[in-house]
């Protein structure tokens, strides 16, 4: 089991050890469950993480290994991982947030709120669907391996959730098996996709889509970026994409000086707090000051 970036020790044993721990100790005292959740929702968001990772630098050597692990993953993130490639890699790292892109925040939110916000992952979710369905058509008519992949991503999510709900219910009942299996691993499940789409919200939303500098927002926050394996380094994921998680500080670091001040920003819950509750400037607003400072 060889790994491409010894940084991705540090993956694995989230994705090996913590991701299945948590729910394995849920179901063995399921009163703490609910008390267990917020650390849950920690480690969904993680697994979404660890899937957008995956999907750009893949964690193995081995094809087979990336092909499980990639299964692995989908069951945790509640969705199978191949939903990436059509929506993520194919459009909006094309596109970036501009015309064409199906997840642009302006085509989903006229102006910047907290409710457009919330709103925003089931907007992106939908208009996401068509691409997600043709790459699964394409693949069953012309890439019988590629379809084969998606099968067994999509049997993993579907059959590893009725197996654990069914579980769940029969260890403790109706009413107690279902509160154990909802905040073990459905509400997780559901949270982990939706959060990916809020973040993205959060990166891109008032940027400027133009701007080789300016097109992303960044959340450089050491501690954040240590628990969620420097996600927060937006910009320069989008310009090295393929480039492993454990080399965007230092990228970023040696960018920083030509992007906006305002979009470099501490942590995304500082961030959320200071302009949803603070009433920071609206969309236009803040593209404005963007694109001017992209002209300096």
């Amino acid at each position: 089991m060889q790994l491409r970036f010894i940084a991705d020790r540090r993956t694995l044993f989230w994705a090996l050890i913590l991701f299945p721990a948590l729910p394995a100790l849920s179901y063995i005292e399921p009163e703490l469950a609910p008390w267990l959740l917020p650390l849950s929702l920690y480690l969904a968001y993680c697994s979404g993480v660890l899937a957008h990772n995956h999907n750009h630098a893949p964690v193995f050597r081995q094809k087979r290994l990336n092909s499980l692990y990639s299964a692995w993953l989908s069951f945790f993130y509640g969705c199978p991982l191949f939903v990436w490639i059509p929506t993520h890699n194919r459009n909006h790292h094309r596109f970036l947030d501009g015309p064409g892109d199906a997840t642009r925040t302006s085509d989903h939110a006229a102006e910047d709120s907290l409710w457009a916000a919330l709103c925003y992952p089931t907007r992106s979710a939908i208009a996401q669907s068509p691409a997600i369905w043709r790459y699964a058509r394409d693949a069953r008519l012309r890439h019988p391996a590629r379809f084969r992949q998606i099968v067994l991503e999509t049997a993993t999510v579907v059959c590893g959730h009725a197996a654990a709900a069914g579980l769940a219910l029969s260890l403790y009942g109706l009413a107690r098996g279902a509160v154990l299996y909802a905040c073990a691993l459905g509400i997780p499940a559901l949270y982990a996709a939706w959060s990916m789409m809020f973040t993205n919200y959060l990166q891109h939303v008032g940027c400027d889509h133009a701007s080789p500098d300016n097109h992303s927002r960044n959340f450089v926050s050491r501690w954040m970026n240590w628990l969620v394996f420097d996600a927060g380094y937006h910009t320069v994921h989008h310009e090295h994409a393929g480039t492993h998680w454990s080399a965007y500080p230092a990228l970023h670091a040696a960018r920083a000086a030509r992007i906006a001040p305002h979009l470099i920003q501490g942590t995304i819950l500082g961030h959320c707090l200071r302009r949803y509750l603070a009433r920071r400037p609206t969309i236009g607003v803040e593209a404005r000051v963007a694109r001017g400072a992209g002209a300096q």
